[in-house]
C-alpha cells in the first residue's frame, strides 16, 4: 500500500516503539509546536502492529508534545521492513550514541547494557566509556561508531577498571574535572605506561588535589598528571608525557589505527 499523510487526535491509537531512545527535553520543540502547530511537512511516521494500532517508528517526541499540546498529529503509515535503527542511520544529529547504546540494550544486547553500567557508576561520557569498556584507550572514536551500529562488544576490562577506579579516587579526593574527556583520555594514556605506578599516582592525588588544575585538552592533562606523579619523588622522574605518547606509537604499530585511537 502507498504510504498516506493522515492526521488524528486520537493519540490512542500510537503504540510506542519499545526499541525506542529515551524521550527528550523538548523545550524547543514545545515552543516551536505550540506556535506553529504540529506541520504536515514533519509528520510521525507509523506502521501497523497487527493488533490494530500503530507503531511508531519515528517521531516520539513530537508525539509527545502533541499529546501535551493536544494538537492533530500528522503521521504516515509506512509498513516498510527498515528497523528503528535503520530509520535513524541517517539521522544522528538525531539520535546520539547513547539513544543507540540505550536502545539496542532494550533489545537485548548485554554488551550496551554493560557499557551504560559502567558509564553510569563511573559519571563518564558515553565516548570515554566505549573506549575503555571496548578495550581500547579513552579518546578513541571507533567504538562510538560500533554503538551506532549496533557492532559494540565488551573488550578486556582490566585497563577500564584500572582508569574507573582512578577516577573514583579523584572525584572522592575533590577533583572536579576527574570525569572531563581530557582528563579521562590523558589518565588512560598514562596508565598504559609500564613504568607508570598507579597507587603512587593515588596517594599523591589523595594528598595533593589541589596541585592539578583544570585543562582544555589531553596534552595538557598529561603534564599535570606529569607533575603531580613526581612531586616530592625521590631520584629519578619518571616522563609521563612524553613516554604516553610513545606507548601511544607503539600501539598504534602493534594493532593498527589512526593516531589517538590507540587500544
Amino acid at each position: 500500500m502507498k504510504p498516506k499523510l493522515d492526521s488524528t487526535t486520537e493519540y490512542e491509537v500510537f503504540d510506542l516503539h519499545e526499541l525506542n531512545r529515551n524521550l527528550h527535553d523538548s523545550t524547543e520543540l514545545e515552543e516551536s509546536m505550540r506556535k506553529y502547530g504540529f506541520r504536515p511537512s514533519s509528520p510521525i511516521h507509523v506502521t501497523r502492529n497487527g493488533g490494530g494500532k500503530l507503531k511508531v517508528k519515528r517521531g516520539h517526541n513530537r508525539l509527545a508534545v502533541a499529546m501535551k499540546l493536544k494538537l492533530p498529529v500528522w503521521y504516515i503509515i509506512d509498513d516498510d521492513p527498515m528497523s528503528i535503527y535503520e530509520w535513524e542511520g541517517d539521522s544522528h544529529h538525531l539520535w546520539n550514541a547513547e539513544d543507540f547504546a540505550t536502545s539496542y540494550m532494550r533489545g537485548g544486547s548485554e554488551d550496551c547494557k554493560t557499557l551504560l553500567d559502567f558509564r553510569k557508576k563511573h559519571g563518564l561520557t558515553l565516548g570515554a566509556a566505549a573506549s575503555l569498556v571496548g578495550g581500547e584507550s579513552a579518546g578513541s572514536k571507533n567504538k562510538v561508531k560500533q554503538v551506532k551500529a549496533g557492532t559494540f562488544a565488551v573488550g578486556d576490562m582490566k585497563h577500564a577498571l584500572s582508569v574507573a577506579k582512578t577516577i573514583d579516587l579523584c572525584k572522592e579526593s575533590g577533583v572536579e574535572f576527574a570525569t572531563s574527556t581530557g582528563f579521562v583520555a590523558a589518565l588512560s594514556a598514562a596508565v598504559r605506561v609500564p613504568e607508570f605506578d598507579i597507587e603512587t599516582f593515588k596517594s599523591r592525588v589523595r594528598l595533593y588535589p589541589k596541585m592539578m588544575s583544570r585543562r582544555t585538552s589531553k596534552a595538557d592533562y598529561l603534564v599535570e598528571i606529569e607533575a603531580i606523579y613526581n612531586y616530592g619523588a625521590r631520584g629519578k622522574r619518571l616522563a609521563v608525557a612524553v613516554r604516553a605518547h610513545e606507548v601511544s606509537l607503539e600501539r598504534q604499530r602493534t594493532f593498527g589505527g589512526t593516531k589517538g585511537s590507540a587500544r
